[in-house]
């Protein structure tokens, strides 16, 4: 139970596992020119697209809570945050990737880098998802964060009875989709947001015209991000990317640089660990969870001098492709997939 509106890393998990579970999709809606194929899968639409984020989430929670499913499945599995209100399907498991950050962990953030309108706006979603929210994450029978950062998340704004329920699963991965090549440049794939700090990447690299750094994505602050690298021609954006380019630019690279906020558990690092290349990620959230310094990756603190001084160390090392590639493979979907059944069978029985 999950919204399909682009090609994202849950978006594609949740297929995945539909897959191999043989199970069909419920979803609020699902925009397919604009996400993973999905024909071979049984997906049922339960409303519709609404731009408006404070109606959008009304509309679907209230559509969701609505569904009801008794004795046609014998167990129900969730992703996402409006379907929950949907948790009176039981016996089931939530498949956590963060409780709704810009409510919990990150509140403060968002309020201050919303205007007054966006934060008005804010404040009457909370009012009404909050006392939900709380509500229904009760309901759950176990709870799976993505890592356990996010397992802490769930202790830290829902209570120690909530975190009991909770086993963590690590997100899965088609790993055999990755190769690797010789590197070329650094890389980021993180979106155009302050929350993915580009800016410390930028300027880092403004002091380093000796090496190449290719920015995909998009988003707000694109703009913004693009007029700080004017005139440093080894600062690259090359916008969003289709999945066969993004395999290939992992593949080209050099290394991976993340320097998300607090991220959830890191996709970026696992995902460039599977073509072989190192993580140089902040020394924040999921991705020291995922990264084994100086044999998988390197870490900095979130400011230019430090990532420069990690470049620098990363070109001093000898990167063994193989040591990394076998550390992503705890990631691969086929171990996602059975740890989720054997959360399935333990819940049952």
């Amino acid at each position: 139970m999950i919204t399909f509106d682009k090609r994202g890393g849950g978006e594609r998990l949740i297929i995945n596992l539909a897959r191999a579970l043989k199970a069909d999709i419920y979803t609020g809606f699902a925009d397919r020119k604009n996400t993973f194929d999905m024909s071979d899968l049984n997906v049922i639409e339960i409303g519709r697209r609404i731009s408006n984020p404070l109606v959008r989430t009304v509309y679907l929670m209230e559509k969701f809570k609505r569904l009801d499913l008794t004795g046609k499945y014998d167990f129900f599995i969730f992703s996402g945050t409006l379907c929950i209100s949907a948790a009176r399907n039981r016996p089931n498991l939530l498949y956590l990737h963060t409780p709704p950050r810009h409510m919990y962990d990150l509140k403060e953030w968002f309020a201050k880098n919303s205007g007054i309108i966006g934060r008005a706006g804010l404040k009457l979603l909370h009012a009404y998802l909050y006392p939900r929210d709380q509500n229904y994450m009760r309901q759950f029978d176990v709870i799976c964060p993505n890592s356990e950062n996010v397992a802490l998340r769930v202790k830290k704004f829902y209570g120690r009875r909530l975190y009991k329920k909770c086993k963590v699963v690590y997100t899965g991965i088609e790993t055999k989709k990755f190769y690797c090549k010789s590197g070329e440049f650094f890389l980021s794939v993180s979106r155009l947001d302050p929350l993915k700090r580009i800016d410390v990447m930028i300027n880092a690299f403004k002091e380093m015209p000796g090496e190449t750094l290719y920015i995909t994505s998009s988003g707000p602050e694109e703009a913004h991000l693009k007029k700080m690298a004017e005139g440093h021609g080894n600062i690259k954006f090359l916008g969003p990317v289709s999945e066969e380019k993004l395999l290939d630019l992992y593949a080209r690279c050099k290394a991976v640089i993340s320097a998300n906020i607090d991220e959830d558990l890191g996709l970026s690092a696992i995902e460039c660990q599977a073509a072989g290349k190192p993580a140089i990620t902040v020394r924040e959230g999921g991705f020291v969870e995922t990264t084994v310094e100086n044999k998988t990756g390197l870490f900095f603190q979130p400011d230019k001098d430090s990532l420069i001084a990690a470049i620098r160390k990363f070109k001093s090392i000898q990167w063994n492709r193989n040591v990394i590639r076998k550390n992503a493979k705890n990631y691969d979907i086929s171990t996602f997939v059975k740890r989720i059944k054997n959360v399935i069978s333990e819940t049952r029985k």
